[in-house]
């Protein structure tokens, strides 16, 4: 182990020097400005961006992979982004471009064999139904790397291109494929999903820029300076490709799906994603409108749109009978529960042996647009209503900026039911209304003679809230679906980042931390950042979890009296289920929340920049 750890971390040396030698060929005179035309009013070009490569190295061993997976890469991937800004007569145009590549690494080569094996496995106990993943060997749309080299269509290397049209002094309009950002949250977004985004990558460290899906939009705002505001309105004429839509997860199974689902793909049993329902048909227009104002020294916003839930919602196979064929899948993985150990136990009956599921008048408008591609069901993102409410105060007694964001969101929907089936959540579809509170400060502190900083240092605290109003215990609300904890009323995060200055802005370590108040668990993420001159900067930042002991099991503690909760093989005794490493769809469970999820995750990452 000791000699394949070693090889790892030659590699990633290798990786860095190499793609790091590639970049220093990159010079300063790339980026420049060129004029044409008459004057240089009616046309002009300039051009700048950046060649970046990001490793990622794991800190603890994985169980779904047989090797040692500690210090192992998890990612190594290249990024070339360059903007362009160009002006033509009374038109500024933005483009920006970028091209991504990325290695398979052993780590997800291992993934990629156990999802063939997963699909083998699937085809031996459901004969004659279409099994097959989005991805993978026996995928219908490419190979298992495609959900991270991102840029295969001509619209994935240019991400943005829009112009911007001062129509008159007052209307200033933005036509194109553009990012529009709504709302002052950081990590847990409550007014910024007008777009969808891409967690398949690195989850949710990186700038919300560098992850959110650019849409087709005609983005409008009217200043009104009698009332010291203006008008934002948008609409989105439904142009966008469907890849462009919704938040993407590692449903398709990669490194960032949940643990111990790591290698498994859900596509090969589910449809992902269905454009079409219609509670979330992705060519329907949708919109927004939003006031910004100033009153005295406070900044605030009212707003309305319509837009889609930022994540995908499970909407269950209404008949999973299917001949039987469930009973077989469960007698081979023995994911069955105290009572009945060996056969499946139905998602949508939880009385073990029935297979139907029962037409819930919470469905009613779900169930009824069902595709029925797949045996256990289809992802959607249905429409929502989003009315949000921010503003902003710089408090002279606290040498402060104070933040909060409110956003309600009329039936919003969530995954409910079937908490002690092998699926949790697959009971269907819920709509309950919802409030999403965010509160921060942003406080600058002199730190200079104390840490050594050169300047003084920022730092922010963020409290988010999700209030599911009205929520009851007998609604069985689960976070998402496939995880049996359920959510709480309330579910309250808590972060704090702060960001020091060395030596004229050259070494910038900072730290981020969060942590789930409800349910327990977080997140810590020390990082550096070296800066030599204008170009190179090299970040180095650890990517560490904690929880509260909830992380994912192999037996639920709500359905299993054995002495030990861990215990695997044992069948007839505790309800176990297959140990992780052997079962290749995961293990059951119910009772990890969002933080426990990631147990295992920890990680280092590396990311070298030459800007030009």
């Amino acid at each position: 182990m000791v000699m394949k750890n070693n090889t790892s971390i030659k590699k990633v040396g290798g990786f860095l020097l190499g793609f790091g030698g590639l970049m220093a060929a990159a010079s300063p005179t790339f980026a420049a400005d060129f004029d044409y035309g008459l004057d240089d009013s009616f046309f002009k070009i300039s051009y700048n961006g950046y060649v970046r490569t990001t490793v990622g190295v794991l800190l603890q061993d994985s169980k779904e992979t047989a090797a040692d997976d500690k210090w192992r890469m998890s990612q190594a991937r290249a990024t070339v982004n360059v903007d362009w800004d160009i002006k033509t007569g009374p038109l500024n145009w933005r483009v920006v471009t970028r091209v991504e590549e990325e290695y398979k690494t052993d780590y997800l080569e291992d993934l990629s064999e156990r999802m063939d094996k997963q699909y083998a496995v699937l085809n031996g106990v459901l004969p004659g139904l279409d099994n097959r993943g989005t991805y993978g060997r026996y995928g219908t749309e490419g190979s298992f790397m495609d959900q991270y080299e991102t840029t295969d269509e001509i619209m994935d290397i240019v991400r943005e291109i829009y112009f911007d049209w001062q129509i008159t002094d007052r209307l200033f309009a933005r036509i194109g494929r553009q990012q529009l950002v709504w709302g002052e949250s950081d990590f847990f977004q409550a007014m910024d999903v007008v777009h969808g985004y891409d967690f398949r990558q690195r989850l949710f460290y990186e700038n919300n820029e560098e992850w959110r899906k650019p849409l087709f939009l005609l983005n409008f705002v009217y200043e009104v300076h009698e009332w010291d505001g203006m008008l934002n309105f948008y609409i989105r004429p439904g142009l966008d490709r469907a890849v462009d839509m919704g938040s993407n997860y590692n449903l398709e199974g990669g490194r960032w799906i949940p643990t111990p689902y790591r290698g498994v793909d859900f596509t090969q049993v589910t449809d992902a994603y269905n454009e079409d329902h219609n509670k979330g048909d992705w060519d329907d227009w949708t919109y927004g409108i939003r006031w910004n104002g100033r009153w005295g020294s406070a900044g605030y916003s009212f707003s309305y749109m319509k837009t889609f839930n930022p994540q995908p919602v499970i909407n269950p196979n209404l008949n999973l009978n299917a001949g039987g064929t469930l009973e077989a899948f469960g007698a081979y993985y023995g994911v069955g529960d105290a009572e009945d150990p060996l056969g499946f136990r139905s998602i949508g009956n939880p009385v073990p042996g029935q297979y139907n599921m029962p037409v819930d008048k919470a469905l009613a408008g779900y169930g009824d647009g069902y595709r029925g591609d797949k045996l256990l069901g289809e992802w959607l993102y249905p429409e929502i209503d989003v009315f949000g409410f921010t503003i902003n105060y710089f408090s002279m007694a606290m040498d402060s900026t104070l933040s909060a964001e409110v956003a309600f969101i009329p039936n919003k929907p969530y995954n409910y039911g079937q908490l002690k089936s092998d699926l949790p959540g697959w009971g269907g579809i819920k709509e309950k209304d919802t409030l999403n509170v965010m509160l921060r400060i942003d406080k600058e502190f002199k730190w200079q003679e104390i840490l050594g900083t050169h300047r003084p240092s920022l730092s922010s605290i963020q409290l988010f809230d999700t209030w599911i109003i009205n929520r009851k215990k007998s609604d069985e609300i689960v976070e998402f679906a496939s995880f049996g904890e359920e959510k709480s009323e309330h579910t309250v995060y808590l972060t704090l980042f702060t960001l020091l200055n060395y030596t004229r802005d050259t070494i910038n370590p900072s730290l981020v931390v969060g942590t789930d108040l409800t349910n327990g668990g977080g997140f810590v993420i020390p990082a550096v950042e070296f800066v030599w001159g204008n170009d190179w900067r090299l970040k180095v930042e650890a990517d560490l979890w904690w929880n509260d002991g909830d992380r994912k099991k192999v037996c639920g503690k709500a359905e299993n009296n054995a002495s030990d909760p861990s215990a695997v093989g044992d069948l007839g005794v505790s309800g176990c289920s297959k140990a992780v490493g052997d079962d290749l769809l995961g293990v059951r469970e119910n009772d990890a929340s969002f933080m426990d999820w990631f147990a295992r995750d920890n990680q280092l990452v590396f990311k070298l920049t030459r800007q030009f």
